[in-house]
């Protein structure tokens, strides 16, 4: 995955290390959530053998087994295309964003 300016902007304007996901990587994500509000995402540290990057759910988390389902990064614009601009954010960060110019990007400590 290249890299675009707006990812390069995101991580400048909040201090983060620019983090291109690999092309092989996974996601996970929340799709029964999608087009609820706001929209969340985690980008975690991969374990040995751990293929997931990122965590992504709309509106209210559920701490139901089945509530996120693996994908290939490569198919995350097709769901959450609003999401795209943070993915190069380093490992640790957390965002909240909705469509009406809500934005809040943290890294967990």
């Amino acid at each position: 995955m290249q890299n675009s300016q707006e990812q390069i902007e995101i991580c400048q304007k909040y201090s983060s290390e620019i983090v291109e996901p690999d092309d092989g990587e996974m996601i996970a994500i929340a799709l029964e959530t999608i087009g609820q509000l706001p929209i969340r995402g985690i980008r975690t540290f991969k374990q040995d053998g751990d293929n997931i990057s990122w965590f992504f759910y709309c509106g209210d988390f559920s701490d139901a087994p089945d509530f996120f389902k693996p994908m290939h990064l490569s198919h995350l614009n097709e769901y959450l295309p609003e999401v795209m601009k943070y993915l190069c954010l380093e490992p640790g960060y957390k965002f909240i964003v909705d469509p009406y110019g809500f934005e809040d990007v943290w890294k967990e400590t």
